[in-house]
């Protein structure tokens, strides 16, 4: 039996009190269901999601955040999926005539949409990620930090290449307040994921970047350049939805580090990429 037409929201947490309201409440007019799977909170927030209606389910933590959304898709009974973290806010005052609108297409099964994420001093990142998509048994998460559904969408639909959308989630995450104990649990998966799978584009990528977040420039330049090697050798890589903010980002960081030669070499051989589309 296939599931009813309608958006089921997903997301993990523990101990998400901070901003779980204002996340909840941004989503309760494009949500048909929120499915919220705690992992063992021992602050307001199983509260406060059963405040909003969520559908709430309570698992043991197993280093694994993509075990923890997979259990929270299975769980979900609408069509269509869209992966929400707790500190992240809905907005704009289109996003539901833009998902009612995406959710009616039929030959899609994903969507890439807008994280703005903001740092202290009001500085606002922008990046482009999967995190609508149909809910269909061969659309799951990979990676044990960072989830991502690339992998499994792109192994079905080898020449997708996901629309985007103008729907924007506006991510408190990184902020200082917030990012320390994320960057310590974070780092420490991700090193691990690295050295199991080095040549994974995405695991060099976030493990690169997150260094770089957390001010080990020394540590994350091996990362960051291992990324840039992979992908000289990847014929898909336009269809990697991180690929414009690793340029952007592995650009600044070699001009930053006073290594003009290396910056000028990447941003050559970036522009050839563009112009071999």
């Amino acid at each position: 039996m296939e599931n009813p037409d309608g958006l089921s929201v997903v997301m993990i947490t523990r101990n998400s009190e901070r901003y779980l309201g204002t996340v909840l409440r941004s989503l309760k007019s494009v949500a048909n269901e929120i499915i919220l799977v705690d992992t063992g909170s021992d602050d307001a927030t199983l509260d406060i999601s059963r405040k909003y209606g969520c559908r709430v389910f309570e698992i043991p933590w197993e280093d694994d955040f993509s075990k923890a959304k997979n259990f929270a898709i299975e769980q979900a009974r609408y069509n269509w999926v869209l992966n929400v973290d707790s500190d992240e806010v809905l907005y704009g005052k289109n996003a539901r005539d833009i998902l009612l609108d995406a959710l009616s297409c039929r030959d899609i099964p994903a969507y890439i949409v807008w994280i703005e994420n903001l740092f202290d001093g009001g500085r606002v990142d922008q990046a482009r990620i999967l995190r609508l998509f149909r809910n269909d048994p061969r659309i799951r998460f990979t990676n044990p930090v960072h989830e991502s559904i690339c992998e499994s969408l792109y192994a079905h639909w080898p020449n997708f290449v996901p629309p985007e959308l103008d729907l924007h989630l506006r991510h408190y995450g990184y902020l200082s307040r917030n990012a320390q104990e994320k960057h310590n649990r974070n780092i420490e998966i991700l090193c691990r994921w690295a050295e199991f799978d080095s040549d994974n584009i995405y695991a060099n990528y976030k493990t690169g970047v997150t260094l770089l977040e957390a001010g080990k420039g020394v540590e994350a330049y091996p990362y960051l350049e291992k990324t840039f090697n992979l992908f000289c050798c990847c014929d898909e890589r336009e269809s990697y939805p991180f690929l414009s903010t690793f340029k952007a980002v592995y650009l600044k960081f070699l001009v930053a580090e006073g290594m003009p030669e290396k910056a000028d070499f990447f941003r050559k051989t970036s522009e050839k990429w563009q112009m071999h589309r």
